[in-house]
């Protein structure tokens, strides 16, 4: 598969990559069966999965898309080390819903939560999910240069921004990744200017 550099980073990974969320929330296979489909898309050369500790289906089971890509990891045939792992915190699940919590502590306890249950030293890609609207954006997007600085996280990302949020973001840290919604039913990643941005 045709690969692409992430950001400034200098890593290379598909230009395809693998989100997990349709395994983990509502209407979701069975474990097993997620589990094959990751090592499907592994096989098929796919070197970027993406997934969140909300990937669930409320806060009963938070973390599900987490530890299913760490076990679907430590059981493929393949080298998973050349893997990048993708996460996200600054939302919660209560009783099914989704809200935004981009409090520095909360996601300070959310980076620890999803280091342990990736099973990984350092966190490969940490995103921001979404910006809080109750907490300043700097202080989320300083929350995660933080854990940059003491190793937990590798490279920083955003997600749900608009173009003053991204360079907002990129006045503290180097973000390497903006993962907006874009399809052709949801174009304001294109119309709102971010994509021509990044």
């Amino acid at each position: 598969m045709r690969t692409l550099p992430l950001g400034s980073t200098g890593r290379q990974v598909s230009v395809i990559g693998f989100g997990e969320m349709p395994l983990s929330i509502q209407g979701r296979p069975d474990d097993p069966t997620g589990m094959r489909v990751i090592h499907s898309s592994l096989d098929a050369g796919v070197t970027l999965i993406d997934t969140a500790d909300v990937y669930c289906t409320s806060h009963l089971d938070i973390g599900h898309g987490e530890r299913l890509v760490a076990h679907a990891l430590r059981s493929w045939r393949g080298a998973a080390d050349g893997i990048l792992l993708a996460t996200k915190g600054g939302m919660t699940r209560p009783d099914g819903r989704w809200e935004r919590n981009g409090r520095p502590e909360h996601l300070r306890r959310a980076c620890d939560a999803s280091l342990q249950r990736l099973e990984v030293d350092r966190i490969d890609l940490y995103q921001l999910h979404a910006p809080d609207p109750a907490v300043p954006y700097d202080e989320s997007v300083g929350a995660l240069a933080d854990l940059q600085r003491e190793g937990k996280i590798r490279w920083v990302g955003i997600s749900n921004v608009s173009v003053a949020q991204l360079e907002s973001a990129r006045a503290l840290v180097d973000v390497v990744s903006v993962q907006n919604r874009l399809n052709p039913f949801f174009r304001e990643a294109v119309r709102d200017g971010v994509v021509e941005r990044c």
